[in-house]
């Protein structure tokens, strides 16, 4: 007789969703762990257990953050011992957790764990979480394991769905969130940034179908968007330039404009910061990228450092924010074009010093 495969043992952290509808509701516990690699998701979970932990206070007053690279043990303890000011807790959040976590920090944790302070809340973002150490068992007993993953991508069209109902008003159609899922992935940034620029695109109408897409991802657009990248790679400004013209003449404004580009470029962000410890096909897989565009975010990602891509990155968020309150200013498409293509020469400059490096 064959042998039965052993049953796998059943996930015990918490799905983030389930988690979000209760954020509000419930005591924060003393210590959270949020699982996963998709920085959208983990940011959602970290505003939800702040939320939960300090209301509405103020961060500055009462968060206190550190880096897993650099955070001394003593620190983190004495912060999270520390009595909050103008607030109900006090928060410690350790962002890539897992080099803190090691064999003389562990022990130490582990005490602390079987005793926490009833002032401070611990909040450990790491990539992956064994829960059968001792750690992981006084975490399960004192706390909470978020997954902030989908290990289910037949979920995702319902979510993106609810999303563009939930924070846009919009009704996002099951076969156009599947078609957003083709293109794009399951990359929870990008799919959510698509929907905010469709959201713009379909303007006061609140259906958001299939067509809509079409037109604005998957034809010319989404070309469009990677040729742009090509030229920001190449410092080719005259081209980039070009291409915002052909998005400008079409009637797109500013925000629009930004929507298409900040997913792609934030997908580069990811995989330039995973290639280096997984490799850069595991990198794309991690990511979310779709495969008909491995060719285009590999040559990218030979373009482009790290430190460059963090500052084109943070080019797109001051755009983004720019142009909320002045979408239809062509001058500031102009400055993020020439601060993409030159993106650390030209951080700190005002709008026409960078116009005109």
């Amino acid at each position: 007789m064959a042998k039965r495969s052993p049953k796998k043992k059943p996930d015990p952290a918490k799905r983030l969703s389930d988690f979000l509808q209760h954020k509000g509701r419930d005591e924060p516990l003393p210590v959270y762990v949020l699982r996963g690699t998709d920085p959208y998701l983990v940011d959602k979970a970290r505003m939800a257990v702040r939320e939960r932990t300090i209301g509405d206070a103020e961060p500055g007053l009462a968060v206190a953050e550190f880096n897993g690279q650099e955070a001394g043990l003593a620190d983190v303890l004495d912060a999270l011992r520390t009595l909050p000011f103008l607030a109900p807790r006090r928060l410690v959040s350790i962002r890539d957790a897992e080099p803190f976590i090691n064999k003389d920090t562990r022990p130490v944790l582990e005490k602390y764990l079987a005793e926490p302070s009833p002032a401070g809340v611990l909040c450990l973002e790491v990539t992956s979480w064994n829960a059968s150490t001792r750690l992981g068992k006084l975490v399960a007993a004192k706390g909470l394991v978020v997954a902030c993953e989908t290990h289910e991508p037949h979920r995702v069209p319902g979510w993106l769905r609810r999303h563009a109902h939930d924070t846009l008003g919009k009704d996002l159609t099951f076969e156009a969130a599947r078609m957003l899922q083709e293109y794009l992935g399951n990359d929870f940034a990008a799919l959510t940034h698509a929907v905010e620029a469709l959201a713009l695109y379909v303007g006061e109408g609140e259906r958001i179908d299939a067509d809509a897409v079409d037109a604005l991802v998957a034809r010319g657009h989404h070309e469009r968007v990677w040729a742009l990248c090509d030229a920001v790679a190449d410092v080719q400004v005259a081209r980039a330039l070009e291409l915002l013209d052909v998005f400008w003449t079409e009637g797109m404004q500013a925000p629009q404009i930004v929507g298409l580009l900040r997913p792609t470029f934030r997908q580069l962000v990811r995989v330039r910061a995973l290639t280096d410890s997984i490799g850069l096909e595991a990198a794309m897989d991690r990511a979310g990228v779709h495969r008909a565009a491995f060719d285009r975010v590999r040559r990218a990602v030979a373009r482009f450092s790290v430190d460059d891509l963090a500052d084109a990155y943070q080019a797109l968020v001051d755009a983004d924010l720019d142009a909320k309150t002045r979408p239809s200013d062509r001058m500031a498409m102009e400055t993020l074009v020439h601060r993409l293509c030159h993106p650390r020469q030209t951080r700190g400059l005002t709008a026409h010093e960078a116009a005109g490096f």
